[in-house]
C-alpha cells in the first residue's frame, strides 16, 4: 500500500541511535523534495516516527486506502464506517459472508455489523470467509426465531469466543404453539374451544397473551400457508365492531357466504358461543 506521509521536520528522538537519525533525516529531505510534485512514496521505519509540527496538515498521514490484509494500516474514515466490520450476509439459515480483510480466526470480543439479504426463518449460524458456523443468539442467551433478522436491516454482533450474540433490539421468542407473523406479534397455531367473546379475552390474558386484533387474524390468514386449515367455525376477534350490543367474529361469513374464507367475518352479541385464537406481542 502508498501512502503520502506529511509532519516532517522529523526530530530526533531521545533514543535515536545517530544512524537512525541520518536516516531519518534523509526520508525527511527526499520527502521534502518529491512530495510537492505529488509523488508517493512507501517506506520501513525501524525507529519511531515523531510527527509535531505546528500545523494540523503537518501531522498527518494520508492516502490510506481501505486495508486488505489484517496487519494494514487504518484511516479514521475506515474506523468511523467500520469498513472492515461490515459485511452482507445471505441465507435464512446458515447465514454466509466474507469480510474484507479476511479473518484467519474468531477472536473472543469480535464486533461486527452484518446485513441480511434475507428475513431468518428460525434459529440461525453464521459463517464468515469460510471459519465455520458459529450460532447466533439473543437477549437471554436464546436461538433466533423467525423473522428476527429483517432484510436490509443492520444487526451488531458481538462473538463471546463460541457464538455470536445479538446486540440490537429482538422481539421475544413465541410462546410454545405460537408462530411468528413479523417482528410485532405471534399467532396461535390453533383455535380454542367456543365461549363467550368476554371469556375468550380473559382466556388469553391467563395465558400472557391476548384476543387477536381483526387485522392480526386476516393478516395471519392470508400469510400463512395451512391457517385456514386450523379454522374450524367463526372465531372471536377484539376489534371494535361499531355496534353497542356486538362483537366481531372472523374466519366465517353470513348466509350469504358461509364457507370459511379469511376475508369473511360476521357480528354476535358477545354472549354467544363461538371458537377464539390468541395473539402475544413480541
Amino acid at each position: 500500500m502508498h501512502t503520502m506521509l506529511r509532519g516532517h521536520p522529523l526530530h530526533e528522538h531521545m533514543s535515536f541511535s545517530r544512524l537512525s537519525w541520518l536516516w531519518s533525516l534523509v526520508f525527511a529531505t527526499l520527502s521534502s523534495f518529491f512530495l510537492p510534485f505529488g509523488a508517493m512514496s512507501q517506506a520501513e521505519l525501524t525507529v519511531p516516527l515523531v510527527l509535531n509540527g505546528p500545523e494540523a496538515q503537518d501531522r498527518q498521514i494520508v492516502g490510506l486506502e481501505l486495508p486488505t490484509v489484517p496487519d494494514a494500516a487504518l484511516s479514521t474514515a475506515a474506523l468511523r464506517t467500520t469498513a472492515t466490520g461490515f459485511v452482507t450476509v445471505s441465507g435464512t439459515l446458515a447465514l454466509q459472508g466474507a469480510l474484507v480483510p479476511a479473518p484467519t480466526v474468531y477472536t473472543t470480543g469480535m464486533l461486527i455489523t452484518i446485513i441480511p439479504q434475507q428475513a431468518n426463518s428460525g434459529a440461525a449460524t453464521l459463517n464468515l470467509n469460510g471459519l465455520g458456523d458459529r450460532t447466533i443468539v439473543k437477549r437471554g442467551g436464546l436461538p433466533l426465531d423467525s423473522a428476527d433478522l429483517l432484510p436490509d436491516m443492520p444487526m451488531r454482533l458481538l462473538f463471546d469466543g463460541v457464538r455470536f450474540h445479538a446486540l440490537g433490539s429482538i422481539p421475544l421468542r413465541c410462546p410454545p404453539g405460537f408462530s411468528a407473523m413479523n417482528r410485532e406479534y405471534c399467532v396461535a397455531d390453533s383455535s380454542r374451544d367456543t365461549t363467550t367473546f368476554y371469556q375468550a379475552t380473559l382466556r388469553c390474558a391467563s395465558l400472557g397473551a391476548r384476543l387477536c386484533t381483526f387485522n392480526e387474524w386476516v393478516f395471519a390468514c392470508q400469510n400463512t400457508s395451512g391457517f385456514l386449515t386450523t379454522v374450524l367455525s367463526a372465531e372471536w376477534v377484539d376489534h371494535a365492531a361499531n355496534h353497542a350490543n356486538t362483537a366481531k367474529l372472523l374466519g366465517v361469513g353470513d348466509a350469504a357466504s358461509p364457507e370459511i374464507a379469511c376475508d369473511h367475518g360476521t357480528l354476535s352479541v358477545p354472549t354467544g358461543l363461538f371458537r377464539y385464537r390468541c395473539c402475544a406481542s413480541r
